[in-house]
Order: C-alpha cells, then structure tokens, then sequence
C-alpha cells in the first residue's frame, strides 16, 4: 500500500504538470507514446507482440489516433456552431478542408485496417483457432486503444466557444481532462475502501471476485461527490446539475473499464497487464478506468452542446 501511494502521488504530480504546464502538440505526441506502449504492452499480454502483425497495426492504430486528435477543429463547430459555422467554412476551400481532413484520413485508415489487419492475422502456419483469436485481439485492441487514446488531446483542448482557432486552441479549458483523470480515481478508490468495510455481495465474481455491490454504490456516491467539488471550483462556469450527472454516470463506466481489462486479464491468463508502474502493475491497469471515462466524458460535451 505505501508503494501504491507513493507511485499515485508522484503520477498526479505529473499528470497536473503535463494538463497544465506541456504545450498541446507535446502533449498529443505523450498521448501517442502512451497509446503505442499500452497497445504493446496488451499484446503481450496474449503472447502476440512478436507476430510480424504488430507493427503494421500498431502504425494504423497510431495514425488513427493522430486523425482523432486533430478533429479539433471539428469538435470545436459541433460545439459551438455559431462560431464555427460549416456553411460559411465551406466557402473557403483551404478552411473547409483544414476542418474535414482529420476526418478523411480516420475514415481511410479504418477502411485500411478493415482490409490488412485480418490479412495479415491469417498467414503463417499457426491453427485455425490461433489465427482467429489473433485477429480479435488485434482487433479490439486497434479500435480500443486508437480511438479512446485519441479523445485525450480533444477532451484537454474542450472550449466553450471562446474563439474557432485551429491552432492549440490557447482559450481551451483543460480543466474537463483533469476531472476525466479525477472522477474515475475517486471512483476505484471509494469502491475499494467501501467495498472493504461494507462488501458482502458480490458484483462480478466471474471477472473480478474481490467487487461488491457496496463498493460500486460508494463508487457512484463519491464520483458524484467529486463532480459537485468540481462543479464549485474549476467547472463553476457549467452547469451544477450537468457536472454532477456526468460525475455520477463517469462513476458508473469507470468500474466497467476496470471490469473489461479485468475480463481480457482473465481470458490471457494473467494477473497484471505488466509491471512498469511499481504497485500498480502495467499501463493498461493504470489506465482502463480512464479510457472509457474519456468516452463518457466527450459524448456528454457533445450531446451537451447539441441539447444546450
């Protein structure tokens, strides 16, 4: 537990540093790293990072997420139209363009990676059973990994309409990244000591013996707890109702994040996805919670701003 503590202290510190104080286009090349070596490091986890397969979907992947993080531009019209009107981007061909490539080029490399990732997964000499559950993996770990990794810089670059600036976007307010990164904490974290105190009934004994009903209860209360303290501080210019209730949903999907990884542990065979982060285990059982906590969180600006 002290050196659980120690590593969470010294990863907070540095995630508030890479939120606050690293310039976008630094970031976005960090979210790349990460991506990379946590789809390497699942991949491993099914004993498939050495099959020549790996590279080729490890580029499309990482591409993918590149076309993702560079739809800025496009989350900031879907945002805020009146700032962003498309009909009047149209009229200019560079503009038009600059906003819609991003999402041509994510188009292309699914098409791609539809084509050469179940291609390439089925030569060799390896049984038919090896090949298809090869092609899964690297199937769900593309789409997983690519496009959840690729929200990161859109969530941190969020604005509220302040100015359509394509670049860097100096007016975003960082502060809905570091409430993706928070709640999903809070959340493990009270289910943890909840469930400890209060557990008796079981919540998924199949995938992870040690949850309980309890404990996912204390996660939803505290995650809910953690977004009202939000929405007094960094996010007092939204909605109370609106940063609560996304807390409190984030609070739901973060322990099923912890649930999936825990389900692809089970079906690898292992017991931590690896052990670069001293008692925490690898990358992946560090970031599971926030992967899908980054869904729920753009999917709730969105349909925000199309309600609001």
């Amino acid at each position: 537990m002290k050196t659980r503590i120690i590593t969470a202290l010294i990863l907070i510190a540095a995630a508030l540093g890479l939120i606050y104080f690293v310039p976008a286009y630094i970031f976005n090349y960090l979210v790349i790293i990460l991506a990379f070596f946590t789809f390497a490091e699942y991949l491993s986890m099914f004993k498939e990072r050495n099959h020549p397969l790996f590279i080729i979907a490890a580029i499309l992947m990482l591409l993918m997420s590149n076309s993702i993080m560079r739809m800025d531009a496009i989350f900031l019209a879907a945002t805020d139209p009146a700032t962003a009107n498309i009909a009047e981007m149209a009229k200019s061909g560079e503009t038009f363009w600059k906003l819609y490539a991003p999402l041509k080029q994510f188009i292309a490399i699914i098409f791609a990676s539809v084509a050469l990732i179940p291609m390439i997964a089925l030569t060799g000499k390896d049984p038919i059973e090896t090949k298809f559950r090869r092609m899964n993996v690297y199937f769900f770990g593309f789409f997983y990994f690519g496009i959840t990794f690729g929200l990161f810089p859109l969530i941190k670059s969020y604005t509220f309409g302040l100015e359509p600036l394509f670049e860097n976007f100096p007016n975003s307010n960082p502060h809905w990244f570091l409430f993706m990164l928070v709640i999903p904490w809070v959340c493990d974290s009270a289910a943890y000591f909840g469930g400890k105190a209060l557990g008796k009934h079981k919540f998924a004994p199949a995938i992870s013996p040690k949850k309980t009903w309890e404990g996912a209860v204390f996660g939803m209360i505290f995650s809910a707890v953690a977004g009202l303290v939000f929405a007094f501080t960094l996010l007092k210019n939204e909605s109370v109702l609106f940063v609560v209730a996304v807390a409190f949903i984030d609070g739901i999907f973060a322990q099923f994040g912890d649930l999936i990884e825990s389900l692809i542990k089970r079906g690898a065979g292992v017991k931590d996805s690896g052990n670069l982060i001293p008692g925490h285990g690898g990358l992946f059982d560090r970031t599971d919670s926030l992967l899908v906590s980054a869904v729920v969180v753009f999917v709730s600006l969105l349909v925000k701003s199309y309600v609001g």
